[in-house]
């Protein structure tokens, strides 16, 4: 009796065979590894085949925040940038332009200094005049350093913080002379004072300092 043939392989179809093989090491292995204890987590994800194993599509589906009304910050951002930003930017770089064929150089105007009132003649209303100009400038002046020695004191104490009764004492001390010396020339004249009337606070403060040492002597 002629010996029984093995019957015929059957063809699958292709990729099919594949996953057949795949899913045969892998039950071979699920046996082994009965003996081996657990697997650790993530091993079966980072080993499986993506190519024979697909993932499946995601069942959450994509957030669409995409609507119809318009976002106004966007509008108003297009408002603004044609309707102030681009004009004005046109002018400047127009200006500039201009500008950078004529070059303007500016100086500090530097007023010469002009006799004192003390120093006027009797009748001489120019010099009353120029006498008046000249204080008020050096007022002007003189409340600016006043200011300067303030801010300069504020940004010390923000810096320091708590320490700032000792590391800025040398702000604080000069802050005092020259807020002393403004109040002795400038203090209590109102606001009109002029330069003869710190004329005259001058002449009765120097009165009282004399008595005030003819005294004690």
């Amino acid at each position: 009796m002629p010996p029984s043939l093995p019957p015929p392989r059957l063809q699958l179809p292709a990729g099919i065979g594949a996953r057949a093989e795949h899913a045969q090491s892998g039950a071979a292995r699920r046996r082994g590894r009965r003996h081996l204890g657990r697997v650790p987590a993530g091993t079966m994800a980072e080993g499986r085949d993506r190519d024979v194993y697909t993932a499946p599509p995601p069942r959450t589906p994509v957030a669409d925040r995409t609507t119809s009304v318009p976002n106004p910050v966007t509008f108003l951002q297009a408002v603004f940038s044609y309707v102030i930003d681009t004009p004005v930017t046109f002018v400047r770089e127009w200006i500039e332009s201009r500008q950078a064929k004529n070059k303007f150089y500016y100086y500090h105007q530097k007023f010469p200094r002009v006799p004192d009132l003390s120093e006027c003649v009797e009748g001489d209303h120019l010099c009353f005049f120029e006498a008046e100009a000249q204080w008020r400038r050096d007022r002007m002046v003189d409340q600016q350093i006043v200011e300067i020695c303030r801010e300069r004191l504020g940004a010390c104490k923000q810096r320091e913080g708590p320490n700032q009764f000792q590391n800025c004492a040398k702000e604080m001390e000069q802050l005092a002379q020259v807020t002393k010396a403004y109040q002795a020339r400038y203090g209590d004249l109102g606001v009109h004072g002029n330069s003869r009337t710190c004329l005259m606070k001058q002449k009765h403060r120097m009165i009282e300092e004399r008595k005030a040492q003819a005294n004690a002597s």
